[in-house]
């Protein structure tokens, strides 16, 4: 019984990463020939596909072990959520590899648009998810701050889930409106941003704990 509920739980992330490669050989026909060597432009879309489906079968083998590994906490309450997390960067990095082979065959779609919605989109779940995350020692926002205090760690997830919301949703706004395209270096400018967004929370978290701190002396 856990096997065939194990493989019900796991079939839709295993299509995830799948799903990039067969697209690949679908319309293998419509790119370049590939061949490791030598490394030129024409061939980009293979790069691109294979790093970021690599980066994304490292994170699924990662997360779907560590529930194994680490001892009974509360952590372990959270593990449905954490599946749909799990899920979440799969379908996020499986759709962006989509988007890349759509790009290279020459589809008529604005695809650069696309990809920035969609990272718009990944921003605003997690900001739904952020208030969900039940105090623990594995997922969320971990500091000394947030683990010192499950006050701090509830209103520190909060603070992010409403951060990530409203610059996700701005985001979004901006991308329908205008054309990202035009913007040089965009997904250095949005991994930057993810960390700012993830450093601006652990900030809060430290100025609520000196408050907290302050209020109790």
């Amino acid at each position: 019984m856990k096997g065939i509920e194990f493989i019900r739980r796991e079939a839709f992330n295993w299509v995830l990463i799948l799903l990039p490669f067969v697209y690949l050989l679908a319309v293998y026909d419509r790119l370049p020939t590939f061949a490791p060597i030598p490394l030129n432009w024409e061939q980009a879309v293979y790069y691109q596909v294979i790093f970021t489906m690599g980066v994304a079968v490292f994170i699924y083998i990662y997360l779907l072990v560590k529930p194994a590994v680490v001892p009974k906490t509360a952590f372990h309450e959270n593990l449905r959520l954490y599946h749909r997390i799990r899920t979440l960067v799969l379908c996020f990095l499986s759709l962006l590899s989509v988007i890349w082979i759509s790009t290279a065959i020459g589809i008529g779609f604005d695809w650069s648009k696309a990809g920035f919605l969609l990272a718009m989109a990944y921003i605003i779940i997690f900001g739904n998810i952020y208030p969900t995350i039940r105090f623990n020692y594995m997922i969320g926002i971990k500091n000394v701050w947030t683990l010192s205090d499950e006050f701090i760690w509830v209103k520190t997830h909060r603070f992010a889930g409403r951060l990530f919301f409203a610059v996700g949703f701005t985001g979004a706004v901006l991308g329908i409106l205008f054309d990202p395209h035009p913007v040089p270096y965009m997904p250095v400018i949005y991994v930057g941003g993810i960390f700012s967004l993830t450093g601006i929370a652990h900030l809060y978290s430290y100025l609520l704990y000196r408050k907290h701190q302050i209020s109790h002396s």
